[in-house]
């Protein structure tokens, strides 16, 4: 009996210490792909491009996600997850390599595009990997923490890359955090190898065609994916112009915008944590309720944003926007994954970013038109209006599902 508890706490430990480098292999990700918000005007300047360019930068990068995470999600519900983890973290490093030594545009969106496959298809993989490794009444933590990383390696990008970009150039500073990627891929895969121990009863056998029917059917699936489509591409909107915004109009400096990008990554990654806990033991699961929340206080947020000069309350402002705009991003994953069985999480997962990631194709490059056409004013204004749509959509959610939930209790 003492040797198979032993065997038991043995197997924990790996399993925590593999769910640790999980963590490291998307934020490594997240520290490559969210490069583009803290070396953009490095970018623009030496690309000479114009607001609605900048703004479809990111944009390549969901492109790329739009049309890569179902189908890899679909793939690590049926192959192995640390041959797909491997593949994808190969494509995100090769193909922003490119992108860092290219000088034409067309190049570059499609490089951004191609790491966008890639860079989307991490998050159904990993939280395939974390569904293997943990039981339903577990996941919560772990996916936080996992959801966590990719705040906290953009905020790592902010904080790193700035200042390697002032003293050599933004390309250099990309390619060093390309082969950092590489090379952990590499480690990565050999030891995710103990997923191999694991039960394979988590594979689906069902063709992807079979498991998107009832995935449109699924109320709370859309309703989490149309929540998810705003609230991404404003989140991306604020990363993407929050350096030009605070260099333009509050006459920081590119360094300090940048550090205020990092904290307000922090705040994020602290934020999809604490709001998965708060959900748990305040709001019993009702993620719905926490949404609606993030939602509400991220208006209010971005109205003060405009009216403050004060630098110390705009990085308090920021801060918050990171904690709500970032830290629903770990409630969502629960969500998308708590509203199908569990060998569907992988594509519900994919097909929930997927269809969110076109929110963040559309979302910047309009913003961006608004501010080239008449300034942060007319651009602030159609943020709101979008937060509002939001809100109304999760107040309607939150009706329908406790609708449901009373009358199945019945």
């Amino acid at each position: 009996m003492n040797r198979l508890v032993l065997a038991e706490e043995q197997f924990l430990k790996k399993v925590k210490i593999l769910t640790l480098w999980v963590i490291i292999g998307q934020l490594l990700t997240a520290f490559v792909g969210r490069s583009l918000s803290p070396l953009m005007i490095y970018i623009g300047s030496d690309l000479s491009l114009n607001k609605v360019q900048l703004g479809l930068l990111p944009t390549a990068l969901f492109i790329g996600q739009f049309i890569g995470t179902l189908p890899i999600g679909f793939l690590v519900d049926k192959k192995s997850v640390r041959k797909v983890i491997l593949i994808i973290m190969l494509v995100v490093g090769g193909a922003f390599f490119l992108f860092s030594w290219s000088n034409i545009f067309i190049v570059s969106f499609v490089a951004i595009m191609m790491a966008g496959i890639g860079y989307g298809g991490m998050h159904p993989s990993t939280n395939k990997a974390i569904v293997q490794m943990y039981p339903n009444a577990k996941v919560s933590l772990p996916m936080g923490l996992k959801q966590m990383s990719i705040t906290l390696g953009s905020s790592g990008a902010s904080l790193i890359l700035i200042p390697i970009a002032i003293l050599f150039g933004w390309r250099v500073a990309l390619s060093l955090a390309v082969i950092l990627l590489i090379i952990f891929s590499l480690l990565l895969y050999r030891k995710l190898a103990i997923l191999e121990e694991l039960p394979s009863t988590s594979k689906s056998s069902k063709s992807i065609v079979s498991q998107i029917g009832p995935l449109v059917k699924n109320k709370s699936l859309l309703f989490t994916t149309g929540s998810a489509f705003l609230l991404m591409g404003i989140q991306v909107t604020f990363n993407t112009y929050l350096i030009i915004y605070l260099y333009e109009i509050k006459e920081w400096s590119i360094y300090s915008a940048g550090i205020c990008l990092a904290i307000s990554e922090l705040g994020g990654a602290a934020g999809r944590v604490l709001w998965g806990i708060i959900s748990d033991r305040l709001f019993r699961q009702n993620r719905w309720v926490v949404l609606i929340l993030i939602t509400m206080q991220s208006i209010l947020l971005f109205y003060l944003l405009h009216i403050v000069f004060s630098a110390a309350l705009i990085i308090l402002i920021v801060v918050s926007i990171g904690f709500s705009l970032s830290g629903f991003n770990g409630v969502w994953m629960s969500l998308a994954v708590e509203s199908v069985e569990p060998e569907q999480s992988g594509t519900a997962s994919g097909f929930s970013v997927m269809f969110a990631s076109v929110g963040v194709m559309i979302i910047p490059p309009i913003f961006g038109f608004f501010v080239d056409l008449s300034g942060y004013v007319a651009a602030g204004s159609f943020i709101i209006i979008s937060l509002t749509l939001c809100f109304v959509i999760l107040v309607l959610a939150n009706f329908i599902t406790n609708r449901k939930r009373n009358v199945e209790s019945l």
